[in-house]
């Protein structure tokens, strides 16, 4: 039996409204209440997901930009990971199109190059916003995570070919969902983060069970015992685990489904 449950926010624990519904919390409450660990490893900021994790009311591990930063159940950063200052620099340069919005983790703040309030909805339950800011001389110091937004997959698909031609084997580059092209420091996702939590307190990667429903959780569901992808993921992971179960969208209670279905 599983010991260890990790899952994705958006698109995955988080339904259209970008929230946790009633089933979904009550389902992890008596998972918890029985003894079972709970995880969660998203590509969000940790102040975001830390406002999240308050709204759902459990004590658990956070593991944040897609991995790059960890923090423990009393909110104590244990793993913070950034991109070299030069790379980041190069990243910015490169990405500028006035389609793409450009947005950047850096501590504790979230930047934007420009006003993006539909993105604040993504953020209703933290209350997390941005700063403006010209990424192009901001400061390049302590960024974990930059992102790139715009409104179709497509228009993401040529910068996605410039980064992996440029930086391909110095970063991490992957779609977070659709409309999102993620780049982190070398080596850092989800699955090596959640290997890393796990050996720390005592489990291993058999015992675990994870969902997601981006390629950003490729590495993650590829490595625990059980990989869940959810029936609303990206076309690219569901060709990339073709054998791994399937379980309800996202808006269905997916994961509360697989998981009542699984523990009785």
């Amino acid at each position: 039996m599983f010991k260890v449950v990790v899952s994705d926010l958006d698109g995955t624990l988080l339904n259209k409204q970008h929230q946790v519904s009633a089933r979904t919390r009550e389902t992890l409450h008596t998972l918890v209440k029985r003894g079972i660990k709970f995880m969660v490893a998203t590509g969000r900021h940790h102040v975001d997901v830390q406002g999240i994790r308050d709204t759902l009311g459990l004590d658990i591990f956070l593991i944040t930009a897609n991995g790059a930063v960890v923090h423990d159940k009393q909110d104590n950063c244990i793993y913070n990971q950034s991109l070299p200052v030069a790379l980041a620099q190069q990243v910015v340069e490169l990405s500028r199109h006035e389609d793409i919005r450009i947005n950047i983790y850096q501590g504790d703040r979230w930047l934007v190059a420009q006003e993006s309030p539909e993105l604040l909805v993504f953020h209703q339950e933290s209350g997390f916003g941005y700063q403006v800011v010209d990424p192009l001389t901001v400061d390049k110091q302590n960024i974990n995570k930059i992102f790139f937004t715009a409104e179709s997959h497509e228009a993401l698909l040529p910068l996605e070919a410039s980064l992996l031609q440029r930086f391909g084997d110095e970063l991490a580059i992957t779609f977070a969902s659709a409309d999102s092209l993620e780049v982190m420091p070398k080596g850092v996702n989800k699955g090596n983060a959640v290997q890393a939590v796990l050996a720390q307190n005592g489990f291993s990667l058999d015992e675990t069970i994870a969902f997601g429903d981006g390629m950003n959780d490729l590495e993650m569901l590829s490595l625990v015992g059980r990989g869940v992808v959810m029936g609303n993921a990206h076309d690219r992971l569901m060709k990339a685990l073709p054998d791994h179960d399937r379980t309800h969208s996202s808006d269905e209670d997916g994961v509360a489904r697989y998981l009542e279905r699984l523990f009785g």
